[in-house]
């Protein structure tokens, strides 16, 4: 049974995310800050706040074979009336990178090496639309730069995969507007089929998905452009 590791899984998409991996046959490991997160997936779970340096060995028992960085924040939410950039304070902005970039981050350093090495494995960044440079306006810098520099991160480990052996790939996922805390109860989307779309992409061959960036099942693209690695087929490599 392949094992995938999920964080941010005591609430929202996250513990949909979990759901919809267990379905799919995986043993599902999650990290959170809650102490007894409600989440009825999990096969087993720690206690991590992914922004401090994550324990030696965590899950060493387990190879993971896929990486989902669900853990985020949203400080900077026009909707809750704090949104435009000349409000915005550098505690907040550095507690949004701290748990949206440097949170994945860890997590990305501290498993991508094993699944190179086993030349096996999918490392998923959920993301957003908002982290692309032709969507920045004026409002949610914080959050809006820390997932752009998510986005850029993915790229980075897709090169690192594409030039590896094995079935590798890492990609961004835009669940779209979901109902959940983050997402408010205005949003028009379930994030139950949101989890399931992202766990349908686990399954692309990874020519197909590694380097992408998807909202749902359709290929949303950096930029205007469309994809930065690979071609919307996967059948040759492209460049920027």
């Amino acid at each position: 049974m392949p094992s995938a590791l999920v964080t941010g899984v005591s609430r929202g998409l996250g513990v949909h995310i979990c759901r919809s991996l267990k379905t799919a046959g995986y043993r599902v490991l999650g990290v959170g800050l809650a102490a007894s997160p409600r989440n009825d997936a999990l096969d087993d779970y720690r206690v991590v706040d992914v922004r401090k340096p994550l324990t030696d060995g965590l899950f060493a028992s387990d190879d993971v074979e896929v990486l989902v960085n669900n853990a985020g924040v949203y400080l900077d939410d026009p909707r809750r009336g704090y949104g435009d950039l000349f409000a915005l304070s550098l505690d907040d902005l550095r507690d949004t990178f701290e748990v949206n970039l440097f949170g994945a981050a860890r997590c990305v350093l501290g498993f991508a090496p094993g699944m190179i090495a086993r030349a096996s494995g999918r490392i998923v960044c959920v993301s957003s639309g908002m982290g692309r440079l032709q969507d920045a306006d004026g409002a949610s810098f914080a959050y809006r730069s820390s997932k752009l520099a998510v986005n850029s991160m993915v790229l980075a480990v897709a090169r690192h995969f594409e030039a590896a052996p094995g079935d590798l790939s890492a990609f961004s996922y835009c669940p779209g507007w979901i109902r959940t805390e983050m997402g408010t109860e205005f949003a028009p989307d379930d994030a139950g089929p949101a989890a399931a779309d992202l766990v349908r992409l686990l399954e692309l061959p990874a020519g197909q998905s590694n380097g992408r960036f998807f909202r749902r099942l359709d290929e949303l693209g950096w930029d205007t452009r469309g994809p930065f690695v690979g071609d919307p087929h996967g059948t040759e490599r492209g460049t920027a």
